[in-house]
């Protein structure tokens, strides 16, 4: 079998690369800035690397990592999330001439992690998305906010930005909705004047807020942008509670999503795995497109889990060139991320409600469902998790992150 290179080790969606990859006899080679860590723990990684901070200097980690791919013979490189593809995607040309690549051109990805893209090809698709609104300027916006339906939300159209080499990491949270037309102006203001000279002056989407349910669409596409596989997946659980990463989720099935995800995916002429996520009002039925997540996405291993095992079908599609038959799924099957996604939800549930007691008895009996890291099989990952999740913590008390993961400063303030 061949060699894998899967980067940001200490992520879960890593770790359910690592160990699908690594129980089918393909050698895996783990990458990470830290040396302790979920992924380099666990069994299934055969060889582990340390790569300088993608956040704290882009170039430095391309050309560590372009260093690796030429001395070591590699089939396949796995970037995981958007800190370690984007850089690679910028000069996925070079990386290709000594490995192979998982993710799309850049410019192809590019329709995908910038939000504003995304819904210029869902009009075009005829996809239902939230009214949304492209601010340029305060003027801009003065103009439209008699328009808006409240609460809305101001979104980055990009999470993640490299200033100078330097990463700005941008989470919709609290302070990105708005619930009227002065609340809406003074909130833009209050980001505007963070990242002035940071950020570009249409860097922000005004979007209604929707109600519903959130559903995720995993797919892969072969390099035609036809149909490998697809899963879907409900979110029971999320954080931040407002809209974030899913911490207990359920799989499912409902065929308008999974047209809709399909005639994105091809419109974008998309190549390798993906997310689409959307809400669902269940007592309407009415759909809207929230995002597209261009990678392996933080709820894998429930899909995996369920019978789609994403991974495996990855790398057969793009080394040996196979595609395995169109894989089925079991509906119903649930899956947690505890450590410490469901302890922030159970956290914030209790604190953001006055249903106290309902969060507790659901935290509790979700106990019975199969973990994202937890594994009689794979125990010493739990290790991993456990230092990942103390880390967080001690950032947030020395005040350079939220409790949601957000980076407080600005480069600039950094410096300061």
């Amino acid at each position: 079998m061949g060699s894998v290179l899967v980067t940001d080790a200490s992520e879960r969606t890593a770790l359910a690369v690592i160990r699908s990859l690594g129980k089918r006899g393909i050698k895996v080679l783990a990458a990470d800035t830290t040396r302790f860590n979920a992924g380099f723990l666990s069994k299934y990684c055969a060889y582990k690397v340390i790569y300088p901070s993608p956040i704290e200097d882009k170039e430095k980690f391309v050309k560590s990592l372009l260093r690796l791919v030429k001395n070591i013979k590699l089939d396949l490189l796995i970037p995981i999330t958007d800190f370690t593809m984007m850089p690679i995607l910028e000069r996925k040309e070079e990386f290709e001439q000594y490995v192979k690549v998982a993710a799309p051109p850049y410019e192809v990805a590019m329709k995908a992690y910038d939000k504003f893209q995304t819904i210029s090809i869902a009009q075009k698709c005829g996809v239902p998305y939230p009214k949304t609104f492209l601010i340029d300027d305060i003027k801009t916006l003065r103009e439209i906010a008699d328009e808006l339906n409240y609460p809305v939300v101001i979104k980055p159209r990009m999470k993640v930005l490299w200033i100078d080499g330097k990463t700005v990491m941008m989470k919709v949270t609290s302070v990105n909705y708005a619930y009227n037309k002065e609340d809406l102006l003074s909130r833009y203001k209050s980001l505007m004047n963070r990242l002035k000279g940071i950020v570009p002056p249409n860097f922000f989407l005004v979007q209604e807020y929707v109600q519903g349910a959130g559903y995720g669409v995993e797919m892969l596409m072969d390099n035609a942008s036809s149909l490998v596989a697809l899963f879907m997946h409900k979110r029971l659980h999320e954080y931040p509670i407002t809209g974030g990463a899913s911490t207990l989720r359920v799989s499912v099935w409902n065929k308008k999503l999974a047209e809709y995800s399909i005639k994105l995916l091809k419109e974008m002429k998309w190549q390798g795995v993906a997310m689409v996520e959307f809400k669902l009002n269940e007592k309407n039925e009415n759909v809207n497109l929230m995002e597209i997540n261009g990678r392996f996405w933080g709820s894998l291993p429930l899909a995996i889990s369920a019978g789609v095992d994403f991974p495996y079908l990855l790398y057969k599609c793009l080394i040996e060139g196979e595609t395995l038959k169109f894989p089925s799924y079991k509906l119903g099957v649930k899956q947690r991320w505890l450590l410490p996604g469901d302890i922030l939800w159970l956290y914030s549930s209790v604190i953001n409600t006055h249903r106290s007691f309902s969060p507790i008895k659901d935290f509790i009996t979700s106990f019975s469902v199969a973990d994202d890291i937890i594994s009689t099989d794979d125990l010493a990952p739990t290790i991993g998790a456990l230092w990942t999740s103390l880390s967080l913590f001690i950032d947030v008390l020395k005040g350079k992150r939220s409790i949601t993961g957000e980076l407080l400063k600005t480069p600039r303030e950094h410096e300061k």
